[in-house]
């Protein structure tokens, strides 16, 4: 059994490797969720092909005799959570158990320690068997995620006419503007100053310092965004009095893969909480890709399972879990040096 571990760079590797990356991972990603259909090569191209500035995301291949057996990625902020490091590892179902994982986590540890990260970080489907490795190592379970589903068709659009017009009366000092790629130069600054406040969700037992996104951050996540052919429909609660941002949500819709979007942040600030803008803020998103995107058929989100408030309103939205998963941390020295005494 010839074995061969080579890193890859999704940027400027040859279309060629990254198809046989992709028809890899199909199979793996349905694993986690059968029921769902493969990603489409043209959508993992051009998520691979544009990572943001800020971000290293190198990955690793495994091949026995030629062929892929196991593979791994890596993801490290040059700029902040300096500390911090992920590394996810798959292995072909037929190949498990052999010690593979091992052979390919060696050069990522390695990796890591060189870059000088300190804490490292991974996830799994709650319930999976490499838990076990998991804590062996060191790591330790200390979030979980509940990804939850909202079938469209299922929308109760007169429930999410009555949060927006509810909302109006009940917070008649705030307004809410939509937001297009690129945003007006004059909004960039007090947006991102806004989603500092995504630092208040709760992290459980996960140990990150607090993410900041500047302008020109902003600007580069926008540029990715419209090269790998994403769009981002966002709203933003304004404090008519002051003029402060004080709330948002953005739905990612998708042109390489249309029925599929993503509910990422919604975020109230604390001192404007309780007046209902989270459900203001989310049902006027809904309605905006329910009445421009019809081809979106499910929207996905993710959330922390203690996150009982913003889950209370995805579960009226109609929103429910299809999968959940824990994110694992520990001391990356102590993994490393444990996986080598192994």
């Amino acid at each position: 059994m010839e074995i061969q571990i080579q890193e890859v760079d999704t940027r400027s590797a040859p279309e060629s490797l990254l198809a046989e990356m992709h028809a890899y991972y199909v199979p793996l990603r349905a694993e986690e969720l059968p029921d769902d259909p493969p990603m489409p090569f043209e959508r993992q191209v051009a998520d691979w092909r544009n990572i943001r500035e800020d971000e290293r995301v190198p990955r690793w291949l495994l091949r026995v005799d030629g062929e892929i057996a196991a593979v791994a990625v890596a993801f490290v902020n040059l700029d902040q959570n300096l500390d911090n490091a992920f590394a996810r590892i798959h292995v072909r179902p037929d190949l498990r158990g052999r010690g593979l994982g091992g052979r390919l986590a060696r050069p990522i540890f390695d990796f890591l320690a060189e870059d000088g990260r300190k804490r490292l970080s991974t996830y799994i489907v709650q319930g999976r068997p490499e838990a076990a490795l998991l804590d062996r190592l060191g790591l330790e379970s200390v979030y979980r995620e509940k990804r939850s589903r909202l079938i469209v068709a299922d929308v109760d659009m007169d429930l999410m006419s009555s949060w927006i017009e509810r909302a109006a009366e009940r917070a008649s000092d705030y307004e809410l503007i939509y937001l297009e790629m690129p945003f007006p130069d004059d909004v960039v600054e007090k947006y991102c100053e806004l989603q500092f406040q995504m630092n208040t969700a709760p992290r459980e037992k996960f140990e990150e310092d607090d993410e900041v996104i500047t302008p020109e951050i902003w600007r580069d996540v926008e540029e990715k965004m419209v090269s790998s052919f994403h769009e981002l429909h966002t709203y933003v609660a304004v404090h008519k009095p002051t003029g402060d941002f004080v709330g948002s949500t953005t739905i990612n819709t998708d042109k390489l893969q249309p029925e599929q979007a993503w509910q990422w942040e919604t975020v109230v600030h604390p001192d404007h909480r309780n007046r209902g803008l989270g459900r203001w803020l989310k049902g006027a998103g809904i309605v905006k890709v329910v009445e421009e995107r019809p081809k979106a058929d499910r929207i996905d989100t993710g959330n922390a399972g203690s996150n009982e408030p913003m889950l209370n309103i995805n579960i009226a939205m109609g929103f429910k879990p299809i999968l959940i998963t824990d994110a694992w941390q520990g001391d990356l020295a102590t993994a490393r040096d444990r996986l080598a005494s192994s």
